[in-house]
């Protein structure tokens, strides 16, 4: 089966340490894109979180890599099966924090997404998605640089 990704990105102004904890710890992410977020922190572990929009997205870590990459792998929500599921894998989604003279360029990278038309809003909504959390993990992370690092 044909599969499709999607890759959005942001620059911050902050060191990549600063960037990696807003996306793997827990109060971090509640600022900027969950309700509730449960992160185990190593490989193997689970990312889990219930979105602003009430979605809950649950994940397998499966790259653990501080401050330098973060790789998710989300497996089909049983709702999604129905739709094709024969053949249908993992949604993965790799978090990348590239170091810049004073900013961090935040990537991320999703592939496995079925490319039938029974898929689109999922993937449209997951494509979109990143390009308006990314920019809501910007505003959080600039909006005051010295008391969010203490």
């Amino acid at each position: 089966m044909a599969q499709r990704g999607y890759a959005q990105f942001v620059e911050v102004a902050v060191e990549p340490t600063l960037a990696w904890s807003a996306c793997t710890e827990e109060h971090w992410l509640r600022r900027w894109y969950a309700l509730e977020a449960s992160v185990e922190p190593h490989r193997g572990g689970r990312f889990r979180v219930r979105t602003r929009d009430g979605r809950e997205r649950d994940a397998t870590i499966d790259v653990w890599d501080p401050g330098r990459r973060l790789r998710l792998i989300y497996y089909p929500e049983p709702e999604m099966l129905h739709l094709h599921g024969e053949g249908v894998g993992p949604v993965t989604e790799d978090l990348l924090f590239d170091p810049k003279p004073g900013r961090t360029v935040v990537r991320v990278f999703g592939s496995g997404v079925p490319d039938v038309r029974e898929w689109d809003a999922y993937y449209s909504r997951l494509r979109l998605g990143w390009a308006y959390w990314l920019h809501a993990l910007k505003r959080a992370l600039e909006a005051e640089p010295e008391k969010e690092a203490s």
